[in-house]
């Protein structure tokens, strides 16, 4: 079965900078980021080259030095960050601007592209880095363990 998925370098470019904005210290190395992550550090070297060059990573030189997000984490949303790895956002090839599609103006799928283009935007655009970061998972509480002597549990009832 073929599954319609996000390309592997927007989902480490997603993935780094949701750990660039958990970081407390706001700088983290390309080490602890691809190990972290589990992105293979060639590809995460890539993808930070793209990001640094759109303004969303800075790096930062010397001891305790690595990358750090390049605006607060608020103002960086994942629209931002897609398109700086993988350029405009475009659902279906007949919505890009550059390319005229021979089915239209009679094309009955036009619509449903366009669509759903605008719902993919806005909510990728309305998600930001800060509000990923803020939504970690709670940690799971862990059942208390077994009382040892049944005697035990019995006063316990």
């Amino acid at each position: 079965m073929s599954v319609m998925q996000i390309p592997r370098k927007i989902e480490y470019a997603l993935r780094a900078m949701i750990h660039l904005a958990d970081v407390p210290e706001g700088v983290a190395n390309g080490n602890q980021i691809a190990q972290a992550e589990h992105i293979p550090k060639y590809f995460l070297e890539k993808v930070i080259r793209d990001l640094m060059r759109s303004g969303l990573v800075r790096s930062r030189r010397g001891p305790g030095g690595g990358y750090q997000l390049g605006r607060p984490a608020e103002a960086i949303s994942f629209k931002d960050i897609i398109e700086a790895v993988e350029g405009p956002i475009n659902l279906n090839v007949c919505l890009e601007d550059t390319n005229t599609c021979s089915l239209q103006p009679r094309c009955r799928m036009f619509r449903v592209w366009e669509h759903g283009q605008r719902v993919l935007l806005e909510v990728f655009s309305q998600t930001n880095l800060q509000q990923i970061a803020s939504s970690r998972m709670p940690v799971p509480i862990l059942a208390p363990p077994p009382l040892a002597d049944s005697h035990e549990a019995a006063l316990k009832a």
